[in-house]
């Protein structure tokens, strides 16, 4: 992992990490491209990290990954649906996590592959930042619920309050 940096950013009450990451973006046609990966974290939005990827055609610019999800695919395959994760063994390699993500643009399923020790470095510091379970601390359920609602929400008409 290039730079590791926790800031205490004006944006972010509670501070931010970023890190950069070499990766290795696979995509359905077999291509595969070795690439710098952004990963951000933000103590306002506990419960996700984003992971920016390079511009191209097959991949969006970044993704928003559940963090518990991140954390449970460093030991073992996690994941339904259009996101999986789990660490990849092979022979004479570094361990990595692959990260999968279907129904992207370029058809089917991108994968991206990023070192599981850089990752499981980057996940405990962002649990250093927001211990884990304390993310509800946090008020993300509030701004999650939030930004569901809209401006129905605040003003009583419709969603919950109706």
């Amino acid at each position: 992992m290039g730079w590791v940096g926790v800031s205490p950013d004006r944006s972010h009450a509670f501070g931010c990490l970023e890190a950069l990451a070499t990766g290795v973006l696979a995509y359905p046609g077999g291509e595969r491209l070795v690439c710098d990966v952004r990963l951000r974290y933000t103590a306002d939005d506990p419960l996700v990290v984003h992971v920016v990827l390079p511009d191209s055609e097959a991949t969006s610019g970044s993704w928003a990954l559940s963090r518990d999800l991140l954390s449970a695919g460093l030991s073992g395959a996690a994941g339904i649906g259009d996101v999986a994760v789990r660490p990849v063994s092979r022979e004479n390699e570094p361990l990595t996590v692959e990260i999968e993500v279907r129904g992207s643009r370029a058809g089917g399923a991108v994968r991206l592959a990023v070192g599981h020790r850089a990752l499981l470095t980057y996940l405990e510091r962002s649990h250093a930042l927001v211990p884990f379970g304390s993310e509800a601390d946090q008020g993300a359920m509030d701004r999650e619920l939030e930004l569901l609602l809209g401006d129905a929400g605040r003003s009583g008409e419709g969603g919950l309050n109706a």
